[in-house]
């Protein structure tokens, strides 16, 4: 069996959404001094390569715990998009030559190719689905949805170290996070800051996204996996 390492490696200094809380990797216990070496670990909830329960974005909608394990495991779709540029939009159109290859109950996995930016201002510019897209996946039946990006939504940080020009953002306070909402609205989990997709080099698979069991949380970091034949 051929498994794929699809997770970015945490560490303090690891790039993360703006405003999100920043990492920590501290000692507690030394092999010097004590018995054994145990880490202190500080770390928001979408730290790295992470999935998002719909209490992400609900008030009232299912916190990580709750959500039944079967879902974190399943048959992936992997949707090449990486011939978009610098926050273009992801479209139906996009998903069309895949969708006889997608099943009721199956993850769509979009491969951008940026995580090759990561850790780069570079990283905030990459491309994101629009709400139409959101919805064919929810008409399809797909109950999780991945890519390997900040966001699946536009990343809104006013980045002005690049010497390329730059699409400007949209207004967030008028665009917000549709997909986000139409996704999660629905129980359609997100998985986002994947990595190594393209290692991958069949169209389906099987996907791992096993998060940490933590009480009320609104997502966790992930060991992201890819299993093929």
């Amino acid at each position: 069996m051929e498994v794929i390492d699809l997770s970015h490696t945490i560490h303090d200094k690891i790039q993360i959404y703006p405003g999100d809380p920043l990492p920590s990797i501290k000692r507690g216990l030394t092999h010097e001094k004590d018995y054994c070496h145990v880490d202190v670990l500080t770390l928001g909830s979408h730290t790295g390569t992470h999935i998002d329960a719909p209490f992400h974005f609900l008030e009232g909608g299912k916190k990580i715990d709750e959500i039944p394990v079967r879902k974190f495991v399943g048959n992936g779709v992997l949707v090449d998009v990486s011939g978009k540029s610098d926050r273009e939009l992801i479209e139906p159109d996009d998903v069309e030559p895949y969708r006889t290859k997608i099943n009721t109950g199956d993850f769509v996995i979009f491969k951008t190719g940026r995580d090759k930016f990561f850790g780069t201002s570079k990283y905030y510019l990459h491309p994101y689905m629009s709400a139409e897209c959101a919805r064919l996946l929810l008409n399809m039946g797909v109950i999780l949805v991945g890519i390997d990006a900040m966001n699946i939504d536009p990343t809104y940080q006013k980045v002005t170290d690049l010497e390329a020009p730059v699409k400007d953002l949209p207004d967030e306070n008028e665009y917000g996070y549709p997909v986000h909402d139409i996704l999660l609205g629905n129980d359609i989990l997100i998985v986002e800051n994947l990595s190594n997709l393209d290692e991958i080099s069949q169209i389906k698979g099987i996907y791992s996204f096993l998060p940490l069991k933590l009480k009320g949380s609104d997502g966790s970091p992930i060991r992201a996996v890819f299993m093929g034949t």
